[in-house]
Order: structure tokens, then C-alpha cells, then sequence
């Protein structure tokens, strides 16, 4: 039985004023839904198909997490295996978190220009979650040189020293203090990687490896699911503690948690971001 021509009338005509993304994708989706109602008929595979595209977008900070974990793919670069849902992104912007918590959903939605634009505002103590964010960012497109970079800053910020300057130069006590978690006595890096494990550093030489041999073509074996499921557990941490931290509601004014550069730090971020270096304009 062909579709009834009330359904079209409903999805298919008028407009209503929304901001340029929601507008653009609202189009889409009604165009694809007149489509539909012109050439399909509603037997078992369609029926099928249809439940399928009109499964519920996550909206909510904990059903965005539960599915961007449960189905990332961080091991190569996302280019390669795991496309931005553009879906996602509206959603994730109007949830209007702490920046570090919608830093992590850009990278698990593999958008990470998205992510890119917070934690290029968060290069500096005592905003170490952006930090470490930061490493991971650069380790997912495979910038494996600025991401052991960020790593070795967070785990000299949170071991109380001037990033750059450990055993040189003690972080004020106020940032020092500012690098901490809501009660708790572990560092940020001992939280997420377990005290006495390889850090940061040992899912970065991880990652390293598993693309080099992948691209070898040597027939070497790489655990993927496995390694896959440490960064989904490395991400998780962040989140469990960047939401005991900051809370999970709305940040109005998310300038709150940037944070000034030193001079070096700044001048690095216009050399990787002004074109000569290789790497995306922001």
C-alpha cells in the first residue's frame, strides 16, 4: 500500500526559522522523506529499512557518551575508518558543556577540527584535561610528535612543574592546585592510565606501532580490539573525571575555562596552524 500523501504534507512542506545546521539538515531530511513517500511502499524490507534511518538521535550527555564510546574507532585515523556522523554534531553543541567534556565528544564523533577549536584554548595549567586532550587529538590524526609533546606537559603539570621545566620550576600553588580533581587524591594521569602504567606514552607507542604495521604489510598482527577498547577506557576516565570536576550541566560562558598561554606555547600553536607546518587552518 503506497505511502498516504498526509505523511508527505506533514514532512514534506513548510519551513521553520532555525539556525543555518539545524535548517540545512531538517532539508535533507525532508527532501529524503519525499522521496521515500513517492517510490517506496511500505513492504517488510522498507519497513525494515525505514526503522533503521529513523532510529532516535542520542541528545543527551549520557546517551551521547554511551553511543560515541560504544562505537568509536580511534586506532587509525578517522579520514580511514571512521567518518564524522554529522548527525551528532548539532547535539553535541547544544548540549553547552564544559568544553573539555565537549572536546571529548568531537573526538569520539572523529570531528576533530570541533575538538581542535576548545582545546586550542586550553594549552596551559591548570587546564590539564585540555591538555591531555590535546595529546590525544594529535595522536588520533597521527601527529604522533605534538601528541608525546602534550603528553610530556600534562604529566609535568600534574606532578606540580612548569611544562618544559620539570626540576626547574614549581607551578604557583594556586594553578597547582587548580590541576587537581573534585576529592580526589590521584593525579589526573594516574586516574585515567592506572598508577604505575606506561601513561600517555604507552597508548601512543601503541597506537604507533599498530599503524606501522599495518601499512607495512608484513601479515604482523595487531590486536585491534583490544587497543580500541583501552582508548574507549582511556576517554571514559576523562569523562568520569572532567564530569566529577566541572559538573555536567550547562556552561553558559565557556570563556571561563580558557586559559592564557605562555609565550612559547603561543607561538607554537600560530606556527602549526599559519600553513607552513603541514597542518589544518583553524
Amino acid at each position: 500500500m503506497p505511502v498516504s500523501p498526509y505523511f508527505v504534507s506533514l514532512f514534506g512542506s513548510g519551513r521553520i526559522a532555525l539556525p543555518f545546521a539545524y535548517s540545512a539538515r531538517r532539508e535533507t531530511i525532508n527532501r529524503q522523506r519525499h522521496i521515500s513517500a513517492h517510490t517506496c511502499t511500505l513492504n517488510p524490507r522498507h519497513l525494515s529499512t525505514h526503522r533503521k534511518m529513523s532510529a532516535p538521535t542520542p541528545t543527551s550527555l549520557p546517551a551521547l557518551t554511551s553511543h560515541l564510546l560504544s562505537n568509536s574507532r580511534l586506532v587509525y585515523p578517522p579520514s580511514i575508518t571512521h567518518a564524522t556522523n554529522s548527525s551528532l554534531t548539532a547535539p553535541i553543541a547544544a548540549l553547552q558543556v564544559h568544553p573539555t567534556l565537549e572536546a571529548a565528544l568531537h573526538i569520539l564523533n572523529a570531528d576533530l577540527p570541533s575538538a581542535h577549536f576548545f582545546v586550542r584554548h586550553m594549552q596551559a595549567p591548570p587546564a590539564v584535561e585540555g591538555m591531555l586532550l590535546h595529546a590525544i587529538l594529535h595522536r588520533c590524526e597521527g601527529d604522533m610528535g605534538n601528541a608525546r609533546a602534550w603528553a610530556g606537559d600534562v604529566e609535568d603539570a600534574c606532578e606540580g612543574w612548569v611544562p618544559k621545566k620539570k626540576g626547574e620550576e614549581r607551578l604557583e600553588k594556586e594553578v597547582a592546585q587548580g590541576c587537581k580533581g573534585k576529592n580526589e587524591e590521584q593525579s589526573l594521569v594516574e586516574f585515567v592510565y592506572g598508577e604505575g602504567s606506561k601513561g600517555i606514552e604507552g597508548l601512543i607507542v601503541d597506537v604507533e606501532s599498530a599503524r606501522g604495521r599495518k601499512g607495512s604489510g608484513t601479515g604482523d598482527e595487531v590486536d585491534e580490539t583490544e587497543l580500541e577498547e583501552r582508548i574507549r577506557t582511556e576517554l571514559g576516565r576523562v569523562f568520569e573525571w572532567c564530569k566529577k570536576k566541572f559538573g555536567d550541566g550547562a556552561w553558559m560562558d565557556a570563556s571561563q575555562a580558557w586559559v592564557r598561554h605562555s609565550e612559547e606555547v603561543r607561538q607554537q600553536s600560530e606556527n602549526m596552524v599559519s600553513g607552513d607546518q603541514g597542518w589544518r587552518k583553524f
